[in-house]
């Protein structure tokens, strides 16, 4: 239930309570992912987060920002479960619940797709798996 709170104070100490109030607020408002800035080698694939690009083999693969985001975190949690819901509210900024699923689940196929790890002898993939919390990935990255 929703509750209102009047208060009686003078223009300036109103001022002063609404700008109080937009700070606090703005501590708490949802900041996206922005990788550490690190650069990552899995095999022919290099992540370079700083220059905020991602060649194989040398080559330049062009990505959407999302896709790069999506990758970084990947690349910062390797072999390890991320859910699609972990994702969505990691990287966009205003995150849809209703559709967060589907919107991850189409950005991590594009991603795949042009990314094509499977065809390479790389020695990282990106699984599907089902995870506590639901649908989700795992970048799994082997020795070789």
């Amino acid at each position: 239930m929703s509750k209102l709170i009047v208060i009686e104070c003078s223009d300036e100490k109103s001022d002063r309570l609404a700008k109080q109030i937009k700070d606090i607020v703005a501590e708490y408002e949802y900041q996206p992912f922005r990788g550490p800035g690190k650069v990552y080698e899995f095999g022919p694939l290099r992540i370079d987060q700083p220059q905020q690009e991602v060649t194989i083999h040398g080559n330049f693969v062009s990505l959407s920002r999302r896709e790069f985001q999506i990758l970084g975190l990947f690349a910062s949690h390797p072999s390890e479960a991320l859910p699609c819901d972990f994702l969505h509210n990691a990287i966009w900024p205003h995150p849809d619940m209703e559709h967060g699923i589907e919107e991850v689940i189409g950005q991590v196929e594009s991603l795949k797709k042009k990314l094509r790890l499977e065809t390479l002898d790389a020695n990282c993939r990106i699984i599907e798996e089902n995870t506590q919390r639901g649908p989700g990935y795992r970048f799994a990255v082997s020795a070789k």
